[in-house]
């Protein structure tokens, strides 16, 4: 609606409480812990090679990830916000595990569409959902409203990496420490604390970090990055391709599903229960 884009193109982002139900949620972490049973492309670990940091591109690989992304909470919004049909970019689920998950520096994520998929222009739209109820302690998302305004932020790295420092604790595109200060002290900072079920939606150029999660709880966030259709990349041969779990391959605009898909899964579900107990 037209408040919800207003508010994001004024202050970078919007968060709209409730969106998913518990019982959704619920669903949503059962799919990804069963998904990660399994060895599938773009499962990244922390460094010490235990933890999972996050998982890309699940919607490549499991059917109820690919009905997940054109569900009209998540696919709707990021429509009328860019103004046209859309397709998903990049998909992730940054996990965040209990005493343990890293920090994400301060950083704008188009810079790595642009320098490192060749995507022009930031007509794009980050769509977040907790997967988990999120306090201080968690390490949440923190904004710093309408730093979206003022282009790219990032200081120029001495040296860049393959794409694995693109998703790590080091990333390879961050904010140097004096815009940070100068930014916060003009605008402040807000925390994306909150409740499982809510959906943040947020600019790709609004700088944004979070520290560590020193919980007993794991804090387990689902980002879908949706870009308009016309905005797809444009390569001249010069940009290494990175991973499709990274950047996304298929540009056909998506299509808005029912939320059958979701009664189907917990039929699904509660089948398999069934058959556990009896075995």
């Amino acid at each position: 609606n037209t408040m919800t884009i207003d508010k994001i193109k004024d202050d970078g982002f919007y968060v709209q409480r409730q969106s998913f139900s518990i019982a959704e949620v619920g669903l949503i972490n059962r799919k990804i812990d069963d998904y990660v049973q399994q060895p599938h492309p773009g499962i990244v670990r922390e460094a010490d090679a235990r933890l999972i940091r996050g998982i890309h591109g699940p919607h490549l690989f499991d059917d109820f990830f690919t009905d997940l992304i054109s569900d009209p909470r998540l696919l709707r919004p990021a429509e009328e916000f860019l103004g046209e049909r859309c397709y998903v970019h990049q998909f992730k689920i940054n996990m965040k595990q209990r005493m343990n998950g890293q920090a994400w520096p301060w950083h704008q994520d188009f810079v790595y569409w642009q320098r490192g998929d060749g995507i022009r222009s930031p007509r794009l739209l980050n769509v977040a959902l907790l997967l988990s109820d999120v306090d201080m302690l968690q390490g949440p998302l923190c904004f710093i409203p309408r730093s979206h305004t003022l282009g790219d932020l990032s200081t120029v790295p001495e040296k860049t990496g393959d794409w694995e420092q693109d998703i790590s604790k080091d990333l390879t595109y961050q904010i140097g420490h004096r815009p940070i200060e100068r930014l916060i002290a003009e605008n402040g900072v807000k925390y994306m604390t909150g409740q499982a079920g809510d959906l943040i939606l947020f600019d790709p150029l609004m700088a944004h970090c979070s520290s560590t999660n020193l919980s007993p709880h794991d804090r387990a966030l689902l980002i879908v990055t949706y870009n308009a259709v016309s905005n797809a990349p444009v390569s001249d041969g010069s940009i290494r391709k990175r991973p499709e779990f990274l950047s996304a391959r298929n540009f056909v605009p998506l299509a808005m599903k029912t939320r059958d898909y979701m009664d189907t899964a917990y039929c699904d579900a509660e089948h398999e229960i069934e058959e556990l107990v009896t075995k």
